[in-house]
């Protein structure tokens, strides 16, 4: 599977999300396997797998954008080259409230739970662009779902919105999600995924 960069490259036209409608059908996406996203990750990004509770040592109850009962695993990127690809070749663009956190963070680092030290320091480099994560969640044997973290993540964010979609909202789910009702064109998550996959040249 293989990202293709021609929206990064250009200005989209907006289409009638009817007719992307359309072309979704035709297409028949199917739906991707834990080892097709895998090497998705792992060839095109140089990501590998780290252990999953670095991420929230807490736990994700309290994460209203991760399905704690279906997480199965979580990537990391820290090549610079791929880091700079995934930037378009940019500055990292930092906010004043990510600067805050990694400066928090930095600070921090040697302070409180020393069991903890990993989540900082995986925190300070999400916000300062050094780093981008990818929490992958399972249902049976398809990805159904997935959260980016890193203000690099922009991009990769939008590529697996296209691959993995998001999935429809289970009644134990939280309210936000994202979910979304794949096929209703009401939906505005369903049209934002249909544009992702245009974008991508998956349809």
């Amino acid at each position: 599977m293989e990202e293709k960069d021609g929206a990064d490259q250009m200005t989209v036209t907006p289409i009638d999300p009817r007719e992307l409608m359309k072309r979704w059908e035709a297409a028949k996406l199917p739906s991707v396997t834990p080892t097709q996203v895998r090497a998705l990750l792992e060839d095109n990004y140089k990501a590998y797998g780290i252990p999953v509770h670095l991420m929230e040592p807490d736990g994700f109850e309290f994460d209203e954008e991760v399905r704690e009962d279906l997480i199965d695993a979580l990537f990391t990127i820290t090549n610079p080259a791929v880091l700079l690809k995934l930037r378009n070749g940019r500055p990292v663009a930092v906010d004043e409230d990510a600067v805050e956190d990694a400066e928090f963070y930095w600070q921090e680092l040697f302070h409180g739970d020393m069991l903890e030290l990993p989540y900082r320091v995986l925190s300070a480099q999400h916000a300062l662009g050094q780093r981008v994560s990818v929490l992958l969640e399972r249902e049976g044997s398809f990805i159904t779902g997935f959260k980016v973290y890193g203000v690099a993540g922009d991009k990769l964010n939008r590529y697996l919105t296209a691959v993995i979609g998001f999935p429809p909202r289970r009644e134990q789910d939280p309210e936000d999600g994202p979910f979304m009702r794949a096929g209703d064109l009401t939906d505005p998550v369903f049209v934002d995924y249909l544009e992702a996959t245009a974008e991508s040249g998956l349809i």
